[in-house]
């Protein structure tokens, strides 16, 4: 059944039109490029800026708008509020410094892949990665890692919901092709990716039984040619295979 959106919940909406408008725009933008960039006009836009402002959500300096760092506040709760972040982070950085490339967390949310962790090595990769990066969850295998962990009713809503959009030539784009993946990974568990969403980029991962927490999966990314090295691949399953352990026992005795 559709909801009938109502004034203030249209209101809402041209909040966080405008909040997303920031971001697009690299974290910081004019009125004008907000105007250009929008669907609302430049009086309405300036009106909900103006209200964000006062909330610190917000922030104006020389005609330019970011984001506010009150989100933190807001981040900063998400981010922990059952616990797995604060035991999977000792355990992320010890990937990332002993393989020396990025070790990334990652939860499910309304079927997308949020990176709420991330820590790199000092051979590391730059990507975007970001904490709170939302991504498909088919395209890297850590996000794979997530959906093994669904029943295939399940993956099949997600599949409904958010489709199956190619982000390079190796992504999964075909239903099919990704519930035979997804029994695989269930047998092996384990999940991996060879440039399926970053070109030059593989990732090994692996779920995280996190008992009735979110679901959770921790993964390795690293270049293709390091990854694909011999004995270097294996290596990397094995970090992150006991890493897993890790952080499932400490959940379970928390």
């Amino acid at each position: 059944m559709t909801r009938a959106k109502t004034d203030s919940v249209r209101a809402t909406q041209t909040s966080l039109a405008v909040l997303s408008g920031i971001k697009d725009l690299g974290g910081s933008a004019t009125l004008v490029e907000l105007a250009d960039s929008l669907e609302p006009v430049k009086s309405t836009i300036y009106k909900h800026l103006v209200t964000l402002e006062d909330e610190g959500l917000v922030v104006e300096r020389n005609g330019e708008y970011r984001i506010g760092l009150r989100w933190l506040e807001f981040g900063g709760m998400a981010q922990r509020y059952d616990g797995i972040y604060e035991v999977a982070k000792p355990e992320v950085r010890r990937m990332a410094v002993e393989t020396g490339e990025l070790a990334n967390l990652m939860i499910e949310e309304q079927g997308y892949g949020i990176y709420i962790h991330t820590s790199s090595g000092d051979q590391a990769v730059a990507l975007d990665t970001r904490l709170g990066k939302r991504i498909h969850l088919h395209k890297t295998a850590i996000g794979k890692a997530l959906l093994s962990s669904f029943d295939d009713e399940r993956v099949a809503e997600i599949i409904e919901t958010r489709g199956l959009p190619a982000e390079t030539e190796n992504t999964i784009t075909d239903r099919e092709t990704l519930f035979a993946e997804l029994e695989t990974i269930r047998e092996r568990g384990v999940a991996d990716d060879t440039e399926e969403r970053v070109d030059g980029t593989g990732c090994v991962g692996v779920p995280i039984d996190t008992g009735d927490r979110r679901e959770a999966a921790i993964s390795i990314t690293a270049p293709i040619n390091r990854l694909q090295s011999p004995g270097r691949k294996a290596q990397l399953i094995d970090t992150v295979q006991q890493a897993a352990n890790v952080i499932e026992v400490n959940l379970a005795h928390e």
